[in-house]
């Protein structure tokens, strides 16, 4: 095995809206019906929490000191390949209405198991959709979607077995 993971099989899913205040932790999502994978995906951005900066200026320092402050786990723009009539695209398309206002459970399956019979690592969250947009619309190219989330929860990770 390379000293790298190889993305190739990356896998996206959308699940049901969720009331992200009920969230206790991964088994919250991980026991959700209902998931749809969305296809086509060809880059899904980077996921996980930054902590913002706080900073003071203090006159008897000659340099501004910084601590962690609340964290955000961003806002990844997945683009998948358009595939029309795809149900997972279809239901990214509908969370991204400006109307919907709800949260929705995402999770991520990664291309790594421990042994030939495990399962996959897979990131959880949540997050309202708040874009689907096409692009991609020149010669020679392919017919684009991208789906920007915002991440509203901690992103959890579900270890590969």
């Amino acid at each position: 095995m390379p000293g790298f993971t190889p993305a190739n099989g990356t896998k996206v899913f959308i699940g049901p809206a969720i009331d992200i205040d009920t969230i206790t932790g991964a088994t919250s999502l991980t026991s959700l019906t209902g998931w749809v994978e969305i296809k086509g995906a060809k880059d899904l951005g980077a996921i996980g929490d930054e902590a913002s900066a706080v900073t003071s200026n203090q006159l008897g320092v000659n340099r501004t000191l910084k601590g962690k402050g609340t964290s955000d786990a961003g806002t990844p723009a997945f683009v998948f390949d358009y595939k029309e009539g795809d149900p997972g695209q279809e239901a990214a398309r509908s969370a991204a209405d400006p109307g919907n206002n709800f949260d929705y459970s995402f999770y991520i399956e990664k291309p790594v198991k421990k042994t030939p019979g495990g399962t996959t690592a897979k990131l959880y969250f949540a997050g309202q959709v708040m874009s689907a947009r096409e692009g991609g619309l020149s010669a020679n190219n392919p017919i684009t979607l991208t789906v920007n989330v915002g991440i509203n929860t901690t992103v959890y990770r579900v270890a590969a077995t």
